[in-house]
């Protein structure tokens, strides 16, 4: 999706993949920025382990405790995190109307981005973080409330559920700590799994979770569209310009 992006924009500059173990991030980031990398996008496990290690954090970034795109400019590494924003994009093509009681599962950087995103596009949102460990779980947001799985089903799910767990993720686990089962929401419940499948083109490629909810007849959205958008604006940050819509369709094509 960047390198059709980059072609489109007539640059010469490369987006390449690197596996990288937790152990050798300080060394992997010490030496993107020595090589002159004009920037990287971090995944699981790196996004709240890359923290230390970097000279300055978008205030963005610093609120959400994570950091999935590291900008190297003038031999300094900056984080920055575009997960927030660009799960609302997503959140925007699902036809989404006002969000007021919100369900978050997951404990990671991923979890903390959508939070603080959905805390300041709808202030007055009442949203309950679900994790295994509910205690270690902090935010500074007034309308968000941790609990457990045991908890999860003990109250209404709300007009949005997000999964951001890595449940249902090729090589990942294929169960929730507690069942998820949609069938006893409103009709008004959106559900967007920030996993997606591998086969884009294929229905029967849905995660199970996105299944369930087309089965009821509820809107529901995987991970592509906030795959998308957070690259979208992660390419903004790097070449410090505006990505017009011609370049996202771009992008988009080559996603799908």
């Amino acid at each position: 999706m960047h390198t059709a992006a980059l072609t489109r924009l007539g640059l010469g500059h490369r987006y390449l993949p690197f596996a990288v173990a937790p152990a050798d991030l300080p060394a992997a980031i010490a030496g993107a920025k020595a090589m002159g990398f004009g920037g990287v996008n971090l995944t699981v496990p790196h996004k709240q382990a890359v923290l230390p290690l970097l000279d300055d954090v978008a205030d963005e970034a610093r609120r959400i405790g994570a950091v999935n795109t590291v900008a190297f400019v003038g031999g300094r590494a900056i984080g920055h995190n575009t997960d927030g924003r660009g799960f609302l994009r997503g959140l925007s093509e699902l036809g989404a109307g006002e969000v007021t009681r919100a369900t978050v599962l997951g404990a990671g950087g991923a979890s903390r981005a959508v939070i603080e995103a959905l805390c300041s596009a709808y202030p007055r949102a009442q949203i309950r973080w679900v994790s295994r460990t509910p205690l270690a779980q902090e935010s500074s947001r007034g309308g968000v409330r941790t609990c457990s799985y045991a908890q999860l089903h003990a109250e209404p799910l709300g007009d949005l559920l997000v999964n951001t767990t890595t449940v249902g993720m090729p090589g990942g686990p294929t169960e929730f700590p507690a069942t998820i089962d949609l069938a006893g929401s409103g009709p008004d419940l959106r559900v967007v799994d920030l996993v997606y499948a591998p086969a884009a083109t294929d229905a029967a490629a849905a995660t199970p979770l996105v299944q369930q909810a087309q089965r009821l007849g509820l809107s529901a959205q995987d991970g592509r569209p906030m795959l998308l958008w957070q690259g979208v604006l992660a390419l903004a940050t790097w070449l410090d310009r505006e990505i017009e819509p011609e370049v996202v369709a771009v992008m988009r094509a080559a996603l799908d």
